[in-house]
């Protein structure tokens, strides 16, 4: 059994792979975490050739898809078959903020995809200076179903996206329309206000992972927006 846990919440995607590990580990499975060599290795019994694990194993392992599945031979294609096939068998793969539609079909193996709310894409397209009120309100109501990190993730994201078209700079693997609106949404936006907003991103980011602050990753957000979108 082959399991691929994938999308752009890679939050909550990997939320889930943690979950399914306890409750294997519950189950009295032994979690192993493997390389993709080592996937291919297993045998129909769920043992790989180079190891000693125990009979009852779960191997976890991650990016299969650009390791394996997008140029795999005739030879890889029948051992991912007969792992997807085995009973004996449970692989699960993780590809970290990969959406379903960008991965390689695999016939037979169980996709559970995690994709961000659409919610967060509002919060995102109104995140500029005088629209206050209305970013603050969609945060609070994004943040009761969405992490935090998350959610900080993707606005980061955004505004450097936002930073570059007001730069002129060009943005790769972006569509015509997206650009469209990231230019429209940086019109609101001075370059020298734009520059200080992300540096303040930059600095919640350190300080969430050095603990340089008490506050929150959302309480951090809701001064510095309140500061720069007004």
């Amino acid at each position: 059994m082959l399991t691929i846990i994938c999308g752009e919440d890679s939050i909550a995607s990997r939320n889930y792979l943690t979950g399914q590990q306890k409750i294997l580990k519950e189950k009295d499975f032994e979690i192993v975490n493997v390389d993709y060599h080592q996937v291919l290795e297993l045998d129909e019994t769920g043992s790989s050739e180079s190891s000693l694990f125990a009979s009852k194993c779960a191997y976890f392992t991650n990016s299969l898809n650009k390791k394996v599945f997008k140029k795999m031979s005739e030879k890889n294609e029948k051992k991912i078959k007969a792992i997807v096939d085995s009973k004996a068998i449970q692989v699960f793969d993780w590809e970290e903020e990969t959406s379903a539609r960008d991965l390689k079909t695999i016939k037979g193996a169980v996709v559970k995809e995690f994709k961000p709310s659409q919610n967060i894409f509002k919060l995102l397209d109104s995140c500029y200076p005088g629209n206050l009120k209305t970013f603050i309100s969609s945060l609070n109501t994004l943040s009761e179903s969405t992490e935090d990190i998350f959610i900080f993730i993707m606005l980061a994201r955004h505004m450097i996206n936002i930073l570059l078209v007001k730069m002129g700079d060009n943005i790769p693997k972006l569509m015509s329309w997206q650009i469209g609106k990231l230019s429209n949404q940086a019109k609101y936006w001075d370059e020298k206000n734009l520059i200080n907003f992300y540096q303040g991103l930059h600095r919640i980011d350190v300080n969430s992972k050095t603990n340089g602050t008490p506050f929150t990753v959302k309480k951090s957000l809701d001064i510095l927006t309140c500061y720069y979108l007004k």
